[in-house]
């Protein structure tokens, strides 16, 4: 038997060593990244110690909350609320609980959870169209290789990770989902074996390593890309698509600058549920700068929503409403269209993105349910005083 002791003091040492992501030569060093950076990590253990121990037995799979205000990371959005699961897609299992109220709705089994596996591709889902829910909003949904009647999603030995994604406009007037798995035809769980608390320990701390290292990487290819400005991903959720030529164009100005249709690349596409698409930026504005963005939305969406996150994919202003707008909140001008500020003051603006005193920061454009490209998102950067109003201090 290992010494419980030495199981500890390797788990502590390969965190020490995760700690390099904050000296990667491309880390931001401004002192609110750096700091930010540090509670992430410490946020990635709970998340490691998560999903690589407390769910990490495949016989008696656990449906939890994925973030919640003090645990933050993958883009999620405030207008979301998330549960998770590991599962072995060989075996049968059913899911079931109360549907509740959100609008969009969602189960995914994927081929992995980004950090733990090799990949994050949805393999199957089913939504708020096709699921069947009782009198009560009660349902179940069966998973496994063989049909099954009424709710059947088809898993085989690619499915490794499950997720249940509820959007809502408004989470205060929203009732949420409850959620149950459970695998069928197993024995009931026995007492934790020192092996699997060593196994899980390392495995967490291969998660925090992996996790934080890999979002840091991904912002810096929104970085790479230029700033200020609207880039096009590819299209998830289990459908190829790419845009070329003049279809998807995503117009991006600074100052008067030109347009592009540069599109990002497959790197971007990290576990998307059915039918998001996605049009992301980073903004870099200095002291007293705003980024004015303009589009027209679709008029056919089920919800798209525009929010800003930092450098580690952490939303700002987690549920608060001063860093995102939505479909429903999103204030409209007389043709329709939206006008957006991103900025750190408060504008002369009837939509303001709070930076929330970041200077730079990840901006992400979701657009689901709809037949349509998501909007040429148009940018300028201004001064934020010649949005004021004249006379206003």
């Amino acid at each position: 038997m290992a010494d419980a002791a030495d199981v500890w003091e390797a788990f502590c040492a390969e965190l020490a060593r995760a700690g390099a992501v904050l000296r990667r030569p491309t880390t931001p060093r401004d002192e609110l990244t750096q700091a930010e950076g540090v509670r992430h990590l410490s946020r990635m253990i709970r998340a490691g110690l998560e999903n690589r121990l407390e769910l990490a037995d495949l016989e008696h799979p656990t449906l939890v909350p994925m973030v919640d205000r003090w645990l933050l990371y993958e883009g999620v959005t405030s207008d979301a609320r998330y549960h998770h699961a590991m599962l072995d897609g060989a075996a049968r299992h059913r899911v079931w609980g109360l549907r509740g109220e959100a609008p969009l709705f969602e189960i995914g089994v994927y081929d992995g959870k980004q950090a733990v596996h090799e990949r994050s591709h949805l393999l199957g889902s089913l939504t708020e169209a096709e699921l069947e829910v009782g009198p009560d909003g009660r349902f179940e949904v069966a998973l496994g290789p063989e049909p099954r009647p009424g709710n059947w999603l088809r898993t085989d030995a690619s499915a490794r990770y499950l997720m249940i994604r509820e959007y809502a406009h408004d989470w205060r007037a929203t009732r949420p989902g409850r959620f149950e798995i459970e695998r069928e035809g197993v024995a009931p769980r026995g007492p934790l074996r020192l092996e699997a608390a060593r196994a899980g320990l390392a495995g967490a701390a291969e998660f925090v390593a992996n996790a934080t290292s890999f979002w840091a990487s991904l912002s810096d290819y929104w970085i790479g890309l230029g700033a200020n400005r609207f880039l096009p991903t590819p299209l998830g959720g289990g459908v190829e698509r790419r845009r070329q030529g003049g279809a998807g164009r995503e117009v991006a100005r600074r100052d008067g600058g030109a347009s592009g249709e540069v599109a990002a690349d497959a790197r971007t596409e990290v576990a998307p549920p059915a039918g998001h698409q996605f049009t992301c930026g980073w903004f870099r504005l200095a002291p007293g700068e705003a980024l004015v963005a303009r589009f027209a939305p679709p008029r056919r969406a089920a919800y798209w929503s525009l929010e800003l996150a930092n450098y580690w994919f952490e939303p700002l202003g987690w549920g608060t409403g001063r860093s995102g707008v939505n479909d429903r909140t999103a204030v409209r001008e007389p043709d329709g269209s939206v006008r957006l500020v991103v900025a750190a003051e408060r504008p002369a603006a009837a939509n303001w993105l709070d930076t929330d005193a970041h200077r730079e920061g990840l901006m992400i454009f979701r657009l689901s349910r709809c037949d349509a490209a998501p909007p040429a998102i148009e940018t300028e950067v201004v001064r934020v005083d010649a949005l004021r109003p004249a006379g206003r201090a």
